[in-house]
């Protein structure tokens, strides 16, 4: 019973990080299909692009809630259920879970966002610190570079960065890693811009 109640919360995790927000909003509230125009990518950056900073901020808050909600209610399943593993485990799992719903939704054929936002959610709880000082280097790199794709990247791997740096469980070490690498990944394509010098 304990393993199956692990087991749903995952997949709920993993459903819920998984809804398209950016996608439902241009298309519902827009008449667009967001994957088709800019970079084709359902994130806040090519929304904003797109259709302006209101549809950009909807889709932030609603990216961010994808990863923070699923943390809660693993919080509130932890905190009523006796679940096996430790709770920073869990947590760690779930996060997890969200984001590669985000980036891998199966609602667009596995093609999601690139998992900034979500990222953002699904650690703000388990490493409160390490997430404030990402954003706080992420509006900083503002004063450098006007290049959003840099600027994720950076935030992304500042996170297991400080919680390395601050002695955090390994298991919220490794998740952020994991969470940063798919960043990463899921910025190949800016990546390779960059390098070409084709990036703005």
């Amino acid at each position: 019973m304990n393993n199956l109640i692990i087991i749903i919360t995952i997949i709920v995790s993993f459903l819920l990080g998984s809804i398209p927000v950016g996608y439902i909003i241009s298309n519902k509230l827009y008449g667009i299909d967001i994957t088709k125009k800019g970079s084709g990518n359902i994130g806040s950056t090519n929304v904003g692009r797109i259709l302006g900073k209101k549809a950009s901020i909807y889709t932030q808050i609603a990216d961010i809630s994808k990863g923070l909600i699923p943390v809660i209610l693993g919080l509130l399943i932890f905190n009523f259920i006796n679940i096996s593993i430790s709770k920073d485990l869990f947590l760690s799992i779930i996060a997890l879970a969200a984001i590669l719903g985000h980036d891998y939704t199966p609602f667009l054929n596995f093609n999601g966002g690139k998992g900034v936002n979500t990222t953002l959610g699904a650690f703000a709880l388990i490493a409160t610190i390490p997430v404030i000082i990402a954003v706080a280097m992420h509006f900083l790199l503002r004063l450098i570079t006007p290049i959003v794709s840099i600027r994720s990247i950076v935030l992304g791997l500042t996170i297991p960065i400080v919680c390395a740096f601050m002695n955090f469980p390994i298991s919220i070490i490794v998740s952020a890693s994991l969470a940063a690498i798919l960043i990463v990944i899921r910025h190949k394509s800016n990546i390779i811009k960059l390098i070409n010098k084709e990036e703005n």
